[in-house]
């Protein structure tokens, strides 16, 4: 971690022709703050995920992590935390985030998109809760996923939950395991045929 102020944005991104959006997530603050300039500089939409490093940053140090992001992932402590610390109120962070994701435990998750009305979006039943860890970071990876897809703040907010049910039933946070169908089944029991049915051109799991 201590290295990663060193790592410079623009030769990944060559490399791999383009980003949709850079991810910054908790780090080095240092290399946090670096990699979020660098994205304000070169112009590469960025997603703002400060999380556990919150707790050790002040109000100055967290202002320019989160001014100008596409996306700001927080859960609810996190969002309150950036409240107390900034001094911004829901105003100020509308205007200087474009979209704004609160994860609310098992009430699910809110989205809040500059000059729209929130969405609400509730979690995937479980089969059974074996590990959380990593829940967050699932979540992040599916509604991102839907984004580049392009699919609605609602649809794509349904995949994250649902990626996050699927690491909840499983110990380890990389250790579950993607079906196609058995997904699209469980996209459609908790969302509904028609989320079911957006989602599957987009979907590419690698166990069918």
């Amino acid at each position: 971690m201590s290295e990663a102020r060193n790592i410079e944005l623009k030769p990944v991104v060559d490399l791999v022709g383009a980003a949709d959006v850079v991810l910054i997530g908790a780090n080095d603050p240092e290399a946090m703050l670096r990699h979020t300039e660098e994205c304000r500089f070169r112009g590469y939409s960025f997603a703002a995920d400060p999380s556990q490093q919150l707790a050790r940053m002040e109000g100055d140090d967290i202002k320019p992590l989160v001014e100008g992001a596409t996306f700001l992932f927080t859960n609810e402590y996190e969002s309150a935390l950036i409240h107390q610390k900034t001094g911004w109120n829901e105003r100020d962070i509308a205007a200087i985030v474009e979209t704004r994701i609160t994860t609310l435990g098992p009430q699910g998750a809110r989205v809040e998109r500059r000059g729209e009305p929130a969405v609400s979006v509730l979690v995937a039943e479980e089969d059974r809760r074996a590990d959380p860890t990593g829940v967050g970071d699932a979540f992040r990876a599916g509604f991102l996923s839907g984004q580049s897809w392009g699919l609605t703040d609602e649809r794509s907010a349904q995949v994250g939950a649902l990626v996050a049910t699927y690491v909840i039933e499983t110990i380890g946070t990389q250790e579950y395991e993607l079906a196609q169908k058995h997904f699209l089944e469980r996209m459609a029991k908790a969302y509904g045929d028609d989320a079911a049915a957006d989602v599957e051109p987009h979907v590419s799991c690698p166990r069918p």
